[in-house]
């Protein structure tokens, strides 16, 4: 009876045990399936409700495991802060050395996403010496392909070659998902690095490679990246067709990030193909993403296309428009490359790879004889006191340079009109004097035009600054396009302006003027958004032997000028004596008349 008794026990804890590894078993396949379908957002948040439910059954590592792909998943989503959550509660239950790795890693990639380069190189250096623990090859494997993808994230892209070459020397122990993988990231690096056609062939045999072993996002990618040789080699058509076919497919995944690239990239391919509709439609999607940084590569795109549809079109306040915001997105993401850049830098030799070659050249350096290591220790002297001597040239340079623009840019606005980019009063009229003076001493003639827009005020009142503003800009226009290079032309101040004219007789002067008030009535304003007329009055005065400087032709000018406005304005008065009043009258009617 004890012995059938014995016998039942063993075979009821023999039953058990099977009963729990094959519940183990269970559940490592529903978490190896939720980490194949982790981009799928349907399939993945099917898999987490499912595993949440059995979660009570996890030993520590499945606990763990399922932490990092729930913040895996949050990250994909890019909620950064949750993801977080999810990793540091993994990290709690200590987990094995592959975890860990894992969860460093996608630390780092939060950390990139906030633009904290210094901390996310901190935490691939950690990983760089937890690979060197690992002895299986599938599992360095993983940790390389995850170190270029960081790597990638800050625009390392010489490391992730040196990554993804990593992974292929592993050889056939390799996961066909890794191997497809790190050929992706190669062809990845050598399009970054400018090497076209290696990319190319290199996309071609990733895009190949993965449709075969059914891995169809990265099939996608590849396609996308065929797609984007050939629009940075010009061949428009081909770029197009590509970039449709990765379309296709990242729908199919509901991958709006990357749908989002895609958009970006076809307005530049209908754009060169001159399908401006096309392309105004797709920048214009993009165009309406939220301003996050995940975003901005693709809006700086979208908002060339658009400067440079509408630059095509005339509407160029428009074009004026999006590129300045091309400008400030373009200037923002210059700024976070070079944060990447400098903390990369300054992080470069402190990675676990680094330190493991280090500790081996400390080694074969104790094979190097004394006199051996003076010699390189006078070298290195050398190279520093070189480095120093150009370093303090190439400082020496910047500043220089600096300095010398600096200059000139206080300069330009010291004698320009910071508005229309024309001369100021002050700089204008020096420069005319002297020409007025040489005119003069070779007894030749002497004119000045001045000219102030009609109903200018009202313009203002009416449809705004800004729209002022782009009156007074379109004027400066035509006028300088129309104007000699000899001729001195500046604003004096509001809505009138001048012109110097050496050289030049009353009959020619009053030709000259009657030109620019043509002009300025045809220009069309319904480019500004509004429908208006613009006109001007124009006074004329020519110098003659009495005129010892410019201030007499100015006054007389002036004069003239108000005499059109009491003609009637958007006329030229030529100056006559009979034409000037009493000062207090004239400047009664000055005031009247503005």
């Amino acid at each position: 009876m004890q012995t059938f008794k014995l016998l039942l026990l063993v075979l009821l804890t023999l039953i058990v045990t099977s009963v729990a590894a094959a519940k183990v078993e269970d559940l490592d396949g529903l978490l190896d399936e939720l980490e194949d379908f982790i981009l799928d957002s349907d399939k993945s948040n099917s898999l987490i409700e499912n595993l949440v439910k059995s979660q009570h059954e996890f030993n520590l590592e499945q606990h763990a495991r399922f932490l990092v792909l729930q913040g895996t998943r949050e990250l994909i989503n890019g909620k950064y802060q949750s993801s977080r959550v999810f990793l540091n509660e993994a990290e709690k239950l200590q987990p094995s050395t592959l975890i860990k790795t894992s969860i460093f890693l996608h630390k780092a990639t939060i950390f990139v996403a906030y633009h904290e380069y210094q901390q996310a190189l901190d935490i691939i250096s950690l990983n760089s010496s937890l690979v060197g623990k690992l002895k299986d090859v599938e599992l360095k494997a993983k940790t390389y392909i995850r170190l270029a993808g960081l790597y990638s994230a800050i625009q390392a892209f010489d490391e992730v070659k040196q990554y993804a070459l990593k992974v292929v020397k592993l050889g056939s122990g390799v996961s066909l998902k890794n191997q497809c993988h790190a050929k992706l990231y190669l062809a990845v690096s050598e399009l970054k690095l400018g090497i076209l056609d290696n990319a190319s062939r290199g996309f071609e045999a990733s895009s190949q490679f993965c449709r075969l072993n059914g891995f169809l996002l990265i099939d996608a990618m590849s396609t996308k990246g065929l797609g984007m040789v050939e629009l940075e080699k010009g061949n428009y058509s081909n770029a197009n067709l590509f970039f449709i076919d990765a379309l296709l497919s990242y729908q199919s995944f509901q991958y709006m990030l990357e749908i989002n690239h895609i958009y970006a990239l076809l307005s530049e391919s209908y754009l060169g193909l001159n399908k401006i509709e096309k392309a105004k439609e797709y920048a214009e999607i993009v165009i309406e993403l939220p301003d996050e940084p995940s975003n901005l590569e693709f809006k700086k795109r979208a908002t060339k296309v658009l400067a440079e549809i509408y630059n095509k079109r005339g509407d160029f306040e428009l074009a004026y428009h999006y590129m300045g915001k091309y400008q400030d997105i373009s200037t923002a993401l210059l700024d976070d490359t070079k944060a990447k850049a400098n903390a990369y830098q300054m992080a470069k030799f402190e990675n676990g790879e680094k330190s493991r070659e280090i500790n081996l050249l400390n080694k074969d350096r104790e094979l190097y004889t004394a006199k051996a290591a003076l010699t390189e220790s006078q070298r290195r002297n050398e190279r520093m006191m070189n480095t120093l001597i150009f370093g303090g040239l190439v400082v020496l340079a910047i500043f220089a340079l600096v300095m010398t623009m600096q200059k000139r840019k206080y300069k330009q606005l010291a004698q320009h009109d910071a508005l229309t980019g024309i001369f100021n009063r002050g700089t204008a009229q020096n420069i005319a004097e002297n020409s007025f003076i040489k005119t003069v001493s070779k007894r030749e003639i002497f004119s000045v035009i001045m000219f102030d827009l009609d109903y200018f005020k009202r313009i203002n009142d009416h449809y705004g600054h800004g729209t002022g503003d782009w009156v007074l800009k379109k004027v400066v226009d035509v006028i300088n396009k129309a104007s000699r290079s000899d001729d001195v032309f500046a604003r004096f101040g509001g809505e009138e302006f001048a012109l110097f004219l050496p050289n030049t007789d009353e009959a020619k002067a009053t030709t000259m003027a009657e030109e620019y008030r043509g002009l300025i009535q045809s220009i069309e304003t319904r480019f500004s958004g509004h429908n208006f007329a613009i006109t001007a009055s124009f006074g004329v005065s020519t110098s003659n032997e009495d005129d010892l400087s410019l201030d007499p032709l100015l006054h007389r000018a002036d004069i003239a000028m108000y005499h059109s406005k009491e003609q009637g304005r958007n006329c030229v008065t030529l100056y006559k004596p009979e034409i000037e009043q009493s000062r207090s009258g004239y400047q009664k009617s000055k005031m009247a008349l503005r």
